[in-house]
């Protein structure tokens, strides 16, 4: 069915109460964003000078300070590299306040088995085990794992398996890379514990 045509007054009309709603949607977040404030809400992520790193910094700066270990075999080499993309937005760090070392393991495993025995697809398994070490005392100061699941086909040419195959270790690496740097954003987020009041003399 056809949709009759709008006159230009409508259109008009249309695009006057889309800016009002534009306009008053704007006003209710400035009047939000103090209260958000008071309550303790800050971003994720910020523009802040490198200078300003350390406890309640924008988790972008916080990311810019981390160096990451260098990771043995091709995988762990794409890991690194996703990493650095997302963490060096202002150049790699000259004195970097934290070190980032991870283990990354792999597994895979046939699936979808024909009644020859042989295989139409595979699973892929990646895990990366990782901690945040704290480069002024030595001691980590944040340890977890991310994990990623992917498959992908097992054709009957060995090229077109093999590219496959590699395709399904960078999707994984992605969703790898994306996890641990929205994990340490969150990790840097949060704002520090308060001392506990000395007591009075008693």
């Amino acid at each position: 069915m056809r949709r009759g045509h709008q006159g230009v007054g409508s259109r008009g009309a249309g695009r006057s109460g889309a800016g009002r709603a534009r306009l008053a949607a704007a006003g209710l977040l400035a009047l939000a964003l103090p209260a958000l404030a008071a309550c303790g809400f800050k971003p994720v992520y910020g523009a802040r000078s490198a200078s300003a790193v350390g406890s309640g910094a924008p988790a972008s700066v916080q990311l810019n300070q981390v160096f990451i270990d260098p990771l043995p075999d091709r995988s762990g080499q794409v890991l690194r590299n996703k990493l650095i993309d997302r963490f060096y937005h202002e150049g790699r760090p000259s004195d970097p306040a934290y070190r980032l070392a991870i283990q990354l393991a792999a597994q895979e495993e046939d699936l979808g088995i024909r009644q020859d025995a042989t295989a139409t697809r595979a699973r892929l398994r990646l895990v990366a085990s990782y901690e945040l070490i704290d480069n002024r005392t030595g001691q980590p100061v944040y340890r977890t794992f991310s994990r990623a699941i992917v498959s992908y086909n097992l054709l009957e040419a060995q090229y077109a398996t093999l590219v496959a195959q590699q395709d399904a270790y960078d999707r994984g690496l992605t969703q790898l890379a994306d996890e641990i740097q929205t994990r340490l954003a969150l990790f840097f987020a949060r704002e520090p514990e308060p001392a506990p009041a000395a007591a009075s003399p008693g």
